[in-house]
């Protein structure tokens, strides 16, 4: 499932404008739904954050232990893959004429709010445009931390009532910074998930948790939303089958969510100069180069960046 997030992500950014002189309008097409696999991530989340809790007797005590895990093994990728995009606006501002100056307007703010995940909360602009989502991730984090017990060890009452409550908070105003109230039911369709598996709540208590969050996501989003959420939270508890490829790419999926822009978009500018996209039939061999080479280089950064600090993570009893 996170292979099928990641890949969907990538395509949609590769075919929408990212890399706009390799843009086929037909191809565009086909992908203009691929942003719909942040939606995945969300869900997955929303059942493996607290599946990674269960029988571990987490205490609102214990969030610290808690929270250094989590930094442990999201942040110094997410500082890693920033550090990549400095380097490559820095290369593009000393040898390529252009108009527009990358570097021009970075400050100290701008950068520590970035690393922070938050940008939501200033007038600063992310630098990694992805990075969005890392902040709405961390923000359930916390959620999770704090109320895990009530989430997932007291009754399912309080699990629909504070998730509930969260989705109704999100219509009030100055809400938008806190991104993870709006995408709260997507979240809550996970933890559906996770309930199910662990077998505390019956049959037609999960349709009706299916039923519930999904309506809430249609309410909170849209009705594409709502189906992938509802559709992911089925997948994770009915497909029990490995596929060796996409069993790969979800083991690379957060690198690949990480670099694939700053790879897409350095292959696109070498590989224009080599094979002019004169033809619609050349963007697209183009395209599927940069994906290509997006899913190598995103390999060697989960080998080199990610996985040292998975293991780090690991060590971490909680």
């Amino acid at each position: 499932m996170r292979a099928v997030a990641a890949i969907s992500v990538c395509l949609f950014h590769f075919t929408g404008g990212m890399m706009p002189k390799l843009i086929v309008p037909a191809v565009q097409s086909v992908f203009s739904s691929g942003y719909l696999g942040v939606d995945i991530f969300f869900v997955i989340s929303g059942f493996i954050i607290p599946y990674s809790l269960v029988g571990k007797n987490h205490q609102i005590a214990g969030i610290f232990a808690y929270l250094k895990k989590r930094i442990l093994r999201i942040n110094p990728p997410a500082y890693a893959s920033i550090v990549l995009v400095l380097g490559q606006w820095f290369l593009i501002d000393k040898i390529i004429q252009h108009n527009n100056h990358y570097t021009g307007n970075l400050s100290w703010g701008q950068l520590i709010n970035n690393l922070l995940f938050t940008i939501p909360f200033t007038d600063y602009k992310w630098i990694s445009g992805i990075f969005w989502t890392l902040a709405i991730e961390f923000q359930f984090y916390l959620f999770v931390g704090i109320l895990f017990s009530l989430l997932f060890e007291r009754s399912v009452a309080w699990f629909v009532g504070l998730y509930v409550l969260v989705a109704a908070v999100s219509f009030l105003p100055h809400t938008a910074a806190v991104g993870f109230l709006h995408y709260s039911s997507l979240f809550a369709l996970g933890g559906i998930a996770l309930l199910w598996q662990q077998q505390r709540i019956t049959l037609w208590a999960y349709i009706a948790g299916l039923l519930v969050f999904g309506g809430l996501t249609l309410w909170q989003l849209e009705p594409t939303a709502a189906l992938v959420g509802i559709g992911t939270a089925v997948a994770i508890n009915a497909i029990k089958v490995r596929i060796p490829g996409l069993s790969f790419l979800g083991k690379i999926s957060y690198s690949l969510y990480l670099v694939h822009g700053l790879i897409g978009t350095t292959a696109e500018f070498v590989l224009i100069k080599l094979l002019p996209p004169t033809t619609d039939g050349r963007k697209m061999l183009l395209t599927g180069v940069c994906f290509g080479l997006a899913i190598a280089g995103s390999y060697i950064f989960y080998r080199v960046i990610e996985q040292p600090f998975m293991r780090m993570a690991a060590q971490n009893r909680r």
